[in-house]
């Protein structure tokens, strides 16, 4: 009987060793692969938040561009207001007073032929002059235009960033969830 008793201690001690040498083992591959997926979370996290360092850098580039462009485009389009309408007010008044011009030379037959071959001229000066300004207040409405394709492309990149802000928020969550379970089971084997 007691050779009976002596086997089954042994046995017990025997089946009790290897239940917890295979808890150890399933407990450090559990841990061991917390491990591994901490390390990807905080990879993945250290790469978005390299992404977002880069489109932060790229909006505060974009944004420089487009105030200068939107300052250099508001001096222009002020600028060449300006002067259209200087010089239409100019070319108006000169039209008129070449208009009195011609109405007081009517009276001398021989002067009026010189004096109308300058005035027809000078009209065409003044219309090639308005025709001139209307290109450059096109070509500063045009640069108008791309200011706003430019403040549109800014607010994508923007939407962007928030969106990489969202899912690092989202990485960094998951990597406290992994270290939380990782201490959890270091506690527990402590235990």
């Amino acid at each position: 009987m007691t050779d009976e008793r002596k086997i089954r201690e042994i046995y017990g001690y025997g089946l009790k060793s290897v239940l917890d040498e295979a808890a150890e083992r399933i407990e450090a591959t559990w841990r061991e692969k917390l491990l591994r997926e901490t390390v990807d979370l905080k990879t993945e996290n250290a790469l978005l938040m390299a992404q977002v360092d880069e489109f932060s850098r790229k909006l505060v580039e974009a944004t420089d561009r487009n105030e200068k462009i939107e300052a250099d485009c508001n001096e222009r389009v002020a600028f060449i207001e300006e002067k259209f309408e200087l010089d239409t007010a100019s070319l108006e008044l000169e039209n008129n007073e070449l208009h009195a011009a011609s109405v007081r030379y009517l009276a001398d037959a021989r002067k009026l032929d010189r004096q109308v071959v300058q005035l027809h001229a000078e009209a065409e000066a003044m219309v090639d002059e308005i025709e001139r300004l209307r290109g450059e207040r096109d070509t500063a409405l045009k640069a108008q235009a791309e200011l706003s394709d430019a403040l549109l492309a800014q607010h994508d990149l923007m939407s962007e960033v928030a969106a990489l802000k969202d899912r690092l928020a989202v990485a960094e969550q998951r990597a406290a969830v992994a270290e939380a379970k990782v201490e959890v089971m270091t506690q527990m084997k402590g235990e």
